[in-house]
């Protein structure tokens, strides 16, 4: 029979379909400057270059915020705390356009959608009170749904995944056989970074992902491009 368990598990699985209206897919996170300076780049060299940015840029930061989140989610002053102090690492614009932008779509459609209930967080998010982080709202609505820790993180670390193998199909750089090969590939790291961010404590959160990151500043004064980030 259904349980709520089983509703839980439904519901974390459309939030995180690409189909739910969070803006994600309309960042590439300087990956699409990154392809511009690297016409012969070939689908295992994209496809590493992803999973760099995973492994040393997204889950030590954003996932374990995830995660810090989702502990804290009963608390709104926590919460806001947290968005506050993952601002302090986001250093230039395209990564905190990426990063709040989604957060706050994402807060919005879960609200819209009563995917959320009272969440004095989530109304300061909508009220422009505090940034709205991507990885902090997920957190705290991911919480709200029933979805459990490791669950929760390991569908963030997904779906970035997912979304920044989209940006270099639909820039025509990787096949779309190739990109679902490479989450396929990717599924044992992806468990493990899910379980490290659900381990790593909040005071030793980093990333180190220069490639993107220069990419996605250089990315900022481009007059033509796809992708907002």
């Amino acid at each position: 029979m259904p349980t709520r368990e089983h509703a839980a598990l439904a519901l974390w699985l459309q939030v995180h379909d690409s189909a739910f209206p969070t803006g994600r897919m309309v960042h590439s996170h300087g990956l699409e400057e990154w392809l511009a300076t690297r016409p012969d780049a070939t689908g295992d060299e994209i496809a590493a270059a992803v999973l760099d940015y995973l492994r040393y840029g997204y889950a030590p930061l954003d996932a374990t915020f995830t995660a810090a989140a989702w502990r804290a989610a009963p608390d709104p002053g926590r919460l806001t705390a947290l968005d506050t102090e993952l601002g302090s690492y986001k250093l230039y614009d395209n990564a905190r356009t990426a990063s709040i932008s989604s957060g706050r779509r994402l807060a919005a459609t879960v609200r819209e959608l009563g995917l959320a209930g009272d969440s004095a967080y989530l109304d300061a998010v909508l009220a422009g009170h505090t940034p709205g982080h991507c990885a902090v709202v997920e957190g705290a609505v991911q919480a709200g749904l029933g979805i459990g820790l490791h669950t929760a993180v390991l569908g963030s670390l997904r779906a970035m995944l997912a979304s920044l193998l989209s940006a270099a199909v639909r820039l025509g750089r990787l096949g779309a056989l190739a990109g679902q090969r490479a989450q396929v590939r990717a599924v044992d790291l992806v468990v493990d970074l899910a379980e490290q961010a659900c381990d790593r404590p909040i005071d030793e959160v980093f990333s180190t992902a220069p490639a993107l990151d220069i990419s996605g500043m250089r990315h900022e004064t481009r007059t033509t491009r796809l992708f907002r980030t």
